[in-house]
């Protein structure tokens, strides 16, 4: 397992500012926080719109459409990207980044454990929902990249595959932050989920979406009218047409941000060598050799 050489035990302090959140009550906080960036009031759209750029330091080149043009916070946030922004591998056999990001967390599933942070594990079949799929990723990969508040928040397909299984689950809303990550239990496998499973010529594929603080859903590109948000129980929805995705298709959106964990099965090819945990990354990058 690689492991981030500048990540060494969270302190008091950096403890302190976590803590908080398990008291925090974090489904109506992201309510309130959904009816604000889905409002159409330009008095409030626009503002927060502009300043959120210049805080968070947004590519706005990079925007299909001008600000201007969004008619409420949630517009923007989802927005698409000029068509060339981002460019994918010539070689198809190459698994790509689904999405821009920072690289927290890559390497090998053992003992169907998955490294969240210095001290921190879970499981696939936490991750998942069901033990029986988590079975199909013994002994692969995994993956974590993180999507800051300026980043771009579509996430694309990595590999072509078909659809085989939707399964969405309901859980805590945590911020998924590198502080967060360091200091709260098994993270990733708390927090609401989206967890798409593909078949693929290399065997199993799954792009896990985790919401968190204030994100107020998760859109999927096959069901677009589908609920943003689990229910009460997990939800494991067979997808009978088997639907094929090509590399680079849109697969889902946040609406606002959080964390894309990416597995594999066994017989896809490695990561990168040259991947390390906090690099930042682009949609489309080659991450397999």
């Amino acid at each position: 397992m690689l492991d981030s050489p500048k990540r060494d035990k969270p302190g008091l302090l950096e403890r302190a500012k976590v803590w908080p959140q398990y008291a925090l009550p974090q489904h109506s906080l992201t309510a309130l926080a959904n009816r604000i960036s889905n409002s159409r009031q330009s008095w409030l759209a626009q503002p927060l719109i502009r300043n959120f750029s210049r805080l968070y330091g947004v590519n706005v080149e990079e925007s299909a459409r001008p600000l201007d043009e969004f008619e409420s916070f949630d517009q923007f946030f989802t927005r698409a990207l000029k068509p060339g922004s981002r460019d994918f591998p010539s070689d198809p056999s190459t698994m790509a980044s689904p999405c821009d990001g920072t690289l927290s967390q890559l390497g090998n599933i053992e003992q169907g454990q998955i490294v969240q942070a210095k001290g921190h594990d879970f499981s696939t079949a936490e991750l998942i929902g069901d033990a029986d799929m988590a079975e199909a990723f013994k002994g692969g990969r995994f993956a974590t990249i993180y999507l800051a508040p300026y980043d771009y928040h579509r996430v694309h397909m990595p590999f072509t595959g078909m659809l085989s299984h939707e399964i969405r689950i309901p859980g805590k809303l945590f911020s998924v932050s590198d502080s967060a990550s360091r200091i709260i239990p098994g993270l990733y496998a708390r927090n609401e989920r989206m967890v798409a499973l593909f078949d693929t010529e290399f065997g199993p594929l799954a792009v896990v979406m985790v919401a968190a603080m204030l994100v107020a859903g998760i859109e999927t590109a096959w069901a677009p009218d589908d609920p943003l948000r689990p229910g009460r129980k997990v939800q494991i929805k067979p997808i009978e047409s088997k639907p094929k995705l090509e590399r680079g298709d849109e697969l889902g959106r946040f609406h606002w941000g959080s964390t894309v964990v990416l597995l594999t099965g066994q017989d896809f090819a490695r990561w990168r060598t040259e991947l390390q945990p906090g690099q930042r990354m682009r949609l489309g990058q080659a991450i397999t050799t």
